[in-house]
């Protein structure tokens, strides 16, 4: 199998690791810049495998050249450039989340989806935190009532202002999206506070009884961290490096007992190399784009 993958971000190592864990023996980088691509050609034959044919090109490439894969990690900003460019392609097309930029499309992000899935049936976008979400409910199992709930997440990105919310927001609506059994993202929502800064994006709402809190973080610290309050529970995903292998695992920050916990992104392509002629799972994972878009862009406005 081959793959291309636009951008050269850290994500794109990312996501070229977990392309090449399952099955992918070529890869070609896709960048405007020559001395970005060659860079992370570089990075990943260190890091992850010798044994794997990379190229890199500009995007001419894809006029050329068939894929079995087209990843898009480019920036959030041209995703729908590109989407343009390979939607008519037979590539099964992978999407790093968000799909599109809501402060780039406002309203008119229904109209172009529509016409991009129209277009491509096998477009899927990545969302880890609907397996991680898996994780941290079989913590929160002898809680009967839920009362309120906390979500932080920090990473070290260069998002600001309300680019905070489109680029960090599908990874709480996903999470809750599993955390309440697929209710969250059609319940009602009573938004009652918004604070936005540079670096901060924050808001309460809640749901029935629930009050929920989200706050989103950048460029505070170099790892992402995400800690979630449950009533008095509180439980934090960490990582760490055991013996050259990345470690996810979860700390009861009351307890400090660990438990380590599959990688989510692992699980996303796992569960999408299983699906790879499914039509439901392209359908789903399509619905539940437009859902997790539409709650986005709600909590913009």
């Amino acid at each position: 199998m081959n793959c291309a993958i636009i951008g050269s971000t850290k994500i794109a190592e990312v996501h070229a690791e977990q392309l090449i864990k399952n099955g992918v023996k070529e890869i070609t980088f896709i960048s405007r810049s020559i001395k970005k691509r060659k860079k992370i050609v570089s990075n990943v034959k260190k890091k992850i495998s010798k044994k794997v044919l990379f190229f890199h090109s500009d995007i001419n490439i894809l006029k050329k050249n068939t894929y079995k894969f087209i990843c898009i990690c480019s920036k959030t900003e041209v995703h729908d450039k590109h989407l343009l460019d390979v939607s008519k392609t037979k590539s099964i097309i992978i999407v790093e989340k968000p799909i599109i930029s809501l402060l780039k499309f406002k309203n008119k992000y229904i109209n172009f989806l529509t016409k991009i899935f129209k277009t491509n049936k096998k477009i899927v976008v990545c969302y880890p935190y609907l397996f991680l979400a898996k994780s941290f409910k079989k913590f929160c199992g002898s809680i009967k009532k839920i009362q309120k709930i906390d979500f932080e997440f920090q990473t070290g990105g260069n998002a600001i202002f309300k680019n905070i919310c489109i680029n960090l927001m599908p990874h709480a609506l996903s999470f809750f999206h599993i955390f309440f059994s697929k209710n969250f993202l059609k319940a009602n929502i009573k938004k009652t506070n918004l604070l936005v800064k540079k670096n901060v994006w924050q808001t309460s709402f809640k749901i029935g009884k629930v009050v929920f809190n989200l706050i989103f973080k950048e460029n505070f610290q170099k790892k992402t961290s995400l800690k979630l309050t449950v009533n008095e529970l509180v439980l934090i995903r960490k990582t760490r490096i055991n013996k050259g292998k990345f470690i996810n695992y979860i700390q009861n920050y009351k307890t400090n007992k660990n438990k380590d916990i599959s990688n989510p992104v692992a699980e996303f392509y796992k569960d999408l190399m299983r699906n790879l002629n499914n039509k439901k799972y392209f359908q789903n994972n399509r619905n539940l784009t437009f859902d997790i878009m539409k709650k986005n862009n709600f909590f913009l406005n």
